[in-house]
């Protein structure tokens, strides 16, 4: 691992805040840590404290992209072939265990360079957000996949900004242009038009679908305002190995509790085996790769790769065909989702 990301031009943590003689935690808000909670708010899926970026597309690094796009939406194919094996528990809690003790051997322990003072605080909001951005939507994105299809499961999922940014004005007050409320109303209406008609050849799916992938992208968007308000102060590397073990410790009692009655096959061991150690734990490695070599918000672009990227994997391990309405909200939410985020296109 690099001493610091290439962009930093320091210390890959920003040092922790004294205490106060009242015994609050003064934190100091160094270049380093507003850079730092750049790269969280873009990690999860949304812009910082609402301020305009501009969309470039780096166009130098395709096989990255692609590359990264690939695993992230397999992850959604993946749940297909391990749960009905190994549960819907124990997969995602073996996804999270096998993730959490690659990034812990590859970056340390999310507790490095956190002052004594603030490892309590530290701790207790990688335990809340961590569960809220792994273990809860984890589980929720599973059994979505399970009751609709792999590509319908994805573009749920690719809502997570649109509540980032929705919970951020609502929750935090946080003010909204006229562009970025246009972009929550056009993400939602792609939203609607995706559940009018969630249907995938002749099978329609169920609103309990829609409504389990829908919470899980809340869950999301919810863990996004969570870090960038309680935890500015760790690398974004720190904050993903925290989450994994937060989410694997918050699981395994369920984990245990419904062990298969037999060996599952390889092929699902397989599947689990990969979900933790490329579709998590490898691609956070290479998000963070991109995130110091281009920046956050160029490297934020691959997540809108991801939904096409899975209804590939649907069709070619499942046989899926995408509706027409399925792209087309796809479409839709995409682009209000750049909206919302406040990105202005440029292609370089």
């Amino acid at each position: 691992m690099p001493a610091h990301w290439p962009d930093e031009g320091g210390d890959p943590l920003p040092k922790a805040g004294k205490c106060s003689p009242d015994g609050g935690v003064r934190r100091r808000r160094p270049a380093v840590a507003k850079d730092a909670q750049r790269r969280l708010a873009a990690h999860c899926g949304c812009g910082d404290n609402g301020d305009h970026e501009r969309l470039t597309l780096p166009v130098r690094n395709p096989a990255e992209f692609i590359l990264l796009a690939l695993i992230w939406g397999a992850s959604f194919a993946l749940y297909r072939i391990a749960v009905p094996a190994f549960g819907l528990p124990l997969t995602v809690g073996l996804r999270l265990l096998l993730a959490a003790s690659a990034l812990y051997l590859v970056f340390g322990s999310p507790l490095r360079g956190v002052a004594r003072a603030q490892r309590g605080h530290v701790v207790l909001w990688l335990a809340i957000a961590g569960g809220c951005s792994t273990a809860l939507p984890f589980v929720l994105f599973a059994e979505t996949v399970m009751r609709s299809s792999v590509g319908f499961a994805a573009i749920l999922n690719a809502t997570s900004p649109l509540f980032s940014a929705l919970l951020a004005a609502l929750v935090w007050r946080e003010s909204l242009s006229g562009s970025r409320l246009c972009g929550l109303v056009a993400g939602f209406a792609g939203v609607a038009l995706l559940v009018s008609q969630r249907e995938a050849g002749d099978v329609r799916f169920g609103l309990d679908a829609v409504a389990l992938g829908l919470v899980g992208a809340a869950a999301y968007g919810l863990s996004v305002q969570w870090v960038r308000r309680r935890l500015g102060m760790l690398h974004s590397s720190a904050v993903a190995t925290g989450f994994s073990v937060a989410g694997a410790a918050l699981l395994l009692p369920w984990a245990v509790s419904s062990l298969p009655p037999e060996f599952p096959p390889w092929p699902a061991v397989l599947a689990v085996v990969v979900l933790g150690l490329v579709s998590t734990a490898l691609a956070n490695a290479l998000y963070f790769r991109l995130l110091g070599r281009i920046g956050a918000t160029p490297a934020l672009t691959v997540t809108f790769l991801i939904p096409p990227f899975a209804m590939l994997w649907g069709h070619v391990l499942f046989d899926e065909v995408p509706t027409l309405a399925m792209l087309g909200s796809t479409a839709i939410i995409l682009a209000g989702t750049a909206l919302s985020l406040g990105w202005k296109g440029r292609v370089r």
